[in-house]
């Protein structure tokens, strides 16, 4: 009777899912998920089922569904669109202990609106924010959209490309501005990737926030050094500087 028990006692244990193994060019893999990741809650309720059922969860939402994951002793939220492509194990709620201070509404609120954020970051730990929600702007005034972005070398040949064919042909110019513009209103967010990883930027982690100082904060908690040109943060603290008590 008391092994019964045991076993139905054991049984009764909720269980959260662990990203042991991560397929190459997977869903998880493209939005830098990493092994020991652990999912918590999907759309804001706690996940306690297997791997398969979040597998049907993923793939019969027809919106984006929002991922709580732990990183260590860090949750942040992520989209995705289909399953991750990964491989999971079953790991007891008992042991992670920083479950008992985490509250549900703190993390995801269903009233707010939430972008999926890209943090790209350079070897000297300086990042980069992309939102990768579509904006019209490429699509009307390309420069303009290259320079609220920053991407200057990209500016600079495109201006060239627009003088050269207005000296040929106005209509050429008439023209060539409208590819432009459709090739970049249709293709932003990967023009947008490509020239940073050109620049030597590569993407850190995906995850969801209501804002670009939420996104940046959620970013510094991932890493301790990482600085962004345009901050809404303090500047991270240096191994040389004294630690503030």
């Amino acid at each position: 009777m008391d092994k019964e028990h045991n076993n139905e006692k054991k049984s009764d244990n909720k269980h959260l899912l662990k990203i042991v193994n991560i397929r190459p060019f997977s869903k998880a893999y493209k939005l830098k998920l990493k092994e020991e990741d652990i999912i918590l809650f999907v759309n804001g309720q706690k996940f306690n089922s297997s791997y398969e059922e979040l597998v049907k969860v993923l793939e019969n939402d027809e919106n984006n569904t929002i991922l709580t994951i732990l990183r260590g002793e860090v949750v942040f939220n992520l989209f995705t669109n289909s399953s991750l492509g990964v491989k999971c194990e079953n790991v007891p709620e008992e042991q992670l202990s920083i479950l008992k201070d985490l509250k549900a509404d703190e993390i995801f609120n269903k009233e707010k609106t939430y972008y999926q954020y890209e943090i790209f970051r350079n070897i000297f730990r300086k990042g980069i924010l992309l939102n990768t929600t579509t904006s019209i702007l490429p699509s009307l005034a390309p420069p303009l959209w290259m320079i609220y972005h920053r991407i200057w070398m990209l500016l600079a040949f495109t201006l060239t490309f627009y003088l050269i064919f207005f000296y040929v042909s106005p209509w050429l110019f008439f023209i060539s501005w409208l590819l432009k513009s459709w090739y970049y209103g249709n293709h932003q967010i990967d023009v947008l990737r490509n020239y940073y990883k050109f620049v030597d930027y590569r993407l850190f982690v995906s995850l969801s926030a209501g804002s670009e100082e939420e996104a940046q904060k959620k970013a510094r908690e991932l890493d301790p050094k990482i600085d962004f040109e345009f901050s809404y943060l303090e500047p991270p603290v240096k191994e040389e500087d004294p630690v503030k008590t």
